[in-house]
């Protein structure tokens, strides 16, 4: 195997030309007047002091975009390009400036001065379903592509459940134990490297060129064209590299703010995002209250629960992909579990906060909070003990989950023992408190996405693999080339894997949902298939792939986190996290090690750091100094195990990995500082004060 990743060395070197590199002749640069109230209506925009600066080209607002289009979004088109008449978040666009410099642009852009009428502002999911709270929307139901009806309840974005609501309560009636309790995450953020950048080239005969940073460039084609009428085969999404994704970069961005400046200047049109508008302005984690009711027999297995959560989904419902708008994390939270009676409910509404989309995993890390820290406490609380109630209700082999499919296998219980048969190699301070906590989570595999894929000669034996996805930092386009060295025998200097942009191949469903590694290795086997039948005088194969699966298979992980408590302050040591993974074929060693110890840290930070801080309509983590990730020097010692010999999908039998890691581990170091202190946590990110106070209180937080 060659172990170079084909991104690395142009990543190193600083030779990887991403969206913020590409300069166009004529190029000119925009930069937006941004809301700085949470709720209120616009009563005068004063653009002239930003007219009046040297290398301004134009100054615009709402009433000037071309055609009158000024609604978007992934699915539910309610997010406007310029803020009209209203605004309903702290940094939506009011005014738009065009200039020959970034800078100039963003000087000017400060001089425009706008004139409010404060309204109240809803900054809670809570509040905001409350009879008598103001209207985000007043008529929702309107929007293209919405998803609810005058009837779903006030401010909500979306509703979704499962399972029977009467028969899990009834279960729950004549369960020996239940337990009852609400838990908290608040909302967060990709934490990507690259910030957000566009550039669009509108030309005269309708056609459109876009660099964007965004992993899902034939929606992006789609949502353009729609917005602003352009025939589809004049739009071309050109090839990006990513400077990391995680969820953030799949919704438009500002490129349909850029057209709408292309189209009006005659120009190309460039904006790059600080980062601190990053924070402000793009689409973050859902902050979620969720209320979980579990009841076990008197042997400890359990007979109904119920699953209920309220996500806060900001001012706008247009960064969410999926048809329902809803987050599958939230309804399969249960998922590795036998529960005879089962209902979940998940809500997201309109809030005036910052707008939420989908980040690693869409909700199945609130979701795996809320419902391993209830599975954990009423294994405390029964007597029965928070292994023992795991393996007693893990799923085996023939079981049916709880939304009535029953998958190859089931390897919780095998994966459950592994995590917890890792031997302890950790110090833990002297004077402090030690625990231990453990959390599951489990993953349906993805069907296999719709894409494509071409095969061509080069020269000197040379073979060139097309794909029409942009290399986001996972590693799929190494993927691409590892199945072509193995199927064709060729050694790996003799492939290049190129992205291409949207009208070179014809259709691909965008990154994310840990799909990738399928749909490339199902393409890419159709592919070299092809290629060893072609005649020698073709020099092309081109191949495209329907969705589709395998049948029901899934994925388990368990987390055993080791923590250190200083009873003196609640200061908090996760000294070591152990990652116990179900596991099938490997392509990629080294890449899949990487999946799994960066699916760690994301959830050690979304467990003990990150908070976008959103108060009063207003977040206040601006900064990376006051949004927080962690860095090498936070981070536990992370140990992997890997489970062996499973049943995967797909011609390479895999099982996705990429976000089987991030979601258990706010439960299991929550677990573990009640194993250590006795106070249960249940709202992230777990602080000092919060286990000082619980500890000098003796009660939960």
């Amino acid at each position: 195997m060659s172990e170079r990743r084909i991104d690395a060395v142009a990543k190193a070197t600083g030779a990887a030309k991403y969206t913020a590199d590409v300069v166009l002749e004529g190029t000119t640069f925009a930069a937006v007047k941004r809301s700085d109230l949470p709720s209120a209506l616009i009563e005068e925009i004063d653009i002239s002091p930003a007219k009046e600066v040297d290398g301004v080209l134009g100054v615009f607002t709402a009433k000037d975009l071309p055609g009158g289009a000024n609604l978007y979004g992934r699915r539910v088109f309610d997010v406007p390009i310029l803020a009209d008449g209203r605004v309903r978040r702290v940094g939506d666009p009011i005014a738009a400036v065009v200039a020959t410099s970034r800078e100039i642009a963003e000087a000017a852009a400060e001089l425009i001065e706008v004139t409010y009428k404060e309204l109240t502002t809803v900054a809670t999911a809570r509040e905001a379903i409350q009879p008598d709270s103001p209207l985000i929307h007043d008529r929702p139901w309107e929007y293209a592509g919405a998803v609810v009806t005058p009837d779903s309840g006030r401010n909500i974005q979306s509703v979704d459940s499962h399972g029977s609501r009467e028969a899990a309560e009834s279960a729950l009636r004549n369960a020996v134990h239940v337990i009852d309790e609400t838990y908290f995450t608040p909302g967060d953020h990709q934490g990507y490297i690259e910030p957000q950048a566009c550039i669009a080239d509108y030309h005269a005969d309708g056609s459109l060129n876009v660099w964007n940073t965004n992993k899902s460039p034939y929606r992006l084609r789609d949502v353009l064209s729609s917005v602003f009428g352009l025939d589809p085969k004049k739009v071309e999404i050109m090839p990006t590299v990513l400077g990391g994704d995680f969820g953030g970069k799949g919704s438009p961005g500002d490129a349909p703010l850029c057209t709408a400046l292309s189209i009006l200047v005659g120009r190309p049109v460039k904006m790059v995002l600080r980062y601190s508008d990053d924070l402000l302005s793009t689409d973050g984690r859902h902050s979620s209250e969720i209320r979980v009711r579990l009841g076990i027999d008197a042997s400890g297995k359990l007979v109904g629960g119920i699953a209920e959560a309220l996500l806060d989904g900001g001012a706008y419902a247009g960064f969410k992909p999926v048809n329902t708008v809803n987050l599958h994390g939230i309804v399969d939270a249960a998922i590795a579990y036998r529960i005879p009676e089962f209902f979940v409910e998940s809500k997201i509404v309109y809030t005036n906060n910052q707008p939420k989309g989908h980040m690693r995993a869409p909700g199945s890390p609130q979701a795996a909070f809320a419902f391993e820290s209830a599975l954990d406490e009423l294994g405390r609380r029964s007597g029965i003990g928070p292994i023992k109630i795991r393996e007693l209700n893990l799923l085996s082999d023939g079981d049916v989950n709880p939304y009535g499919s029953v998958w190859l296998e089931y390897r919780g219980k095998e994966v459950l023992s592994l995590a917890m048969s890792q031997p302890k190699s950790v110090d833990v301070p002297e004077g402090w408190l030690h625990g231990e906590g453990v959390a599951i989570y489990a993953r349906s595999m993805a069907a296999v996405p719709k894409t494509s894929l071409r095969l061509r000669r080069g020269e000197n034996g040379k073979v060139i693999a097309e794909v029409p996805i942009p290399e986001n930092g996972a590693g799929g386009q190494t993927v691409v080339r590892e199945m072509i060295r193995t199927g064709l025998g060729i050694s790996a200097d003799k492939i290049e894997v190129n992205q291409v942009s949207t009208s070179l191949l014809p259709t691909d469903a965008g990154v994310g949902g840990s799909r990738v590694s399928l749909g490339v290795t199902v393409a890419v086997a159709n592919a070299i298939k092809l290629w060893k039948e072609m005649p020698a005088d073709q020099e092309v194969v081109e191949i495209t792939t329907d969705e589709g699966s395998d049948g029901p298979s899934g994925a388990y992980s368990a987390q055993l986190a080791r923590v250190a408590v200083d009873p003196m302050t609640g200061q908090l040591k996760v000294l070591e996290l152990i990652s116990a993974v179900d596991v099938a074929e490997i392509v990629n060693p080294k890449a899949h090690q990487m999946q799994i110890d960066g699916g760690a840290v994301m959830g050690f930070g979304f467990a003990v750091m990150e908070d976008l801080l959103e108060e009063g309509g207003q977040p206040w983590a601006l900064s990376m100094g006051e949004f927080k990730l962690p860095n090498v020097a936070d981070i536990p010692k992370l140990t992997t195990a890997l489970l062996r010999g499973g049943k995967g999908v797909g011609p390479n039998n895999i099982k996705a990995v990429g976000e089987l890691t991030n979601c258990p581990t706010g439960a299991a170091i929550a677990n573990a500082v009640e194993d250590a202190t006795g106070v249960r946590i249940r709202r992230l990110p777990i602080r000092a004060e919060t286990i000082y106070w619980g500890m000098k209180e003796g009660s939960a937080k």
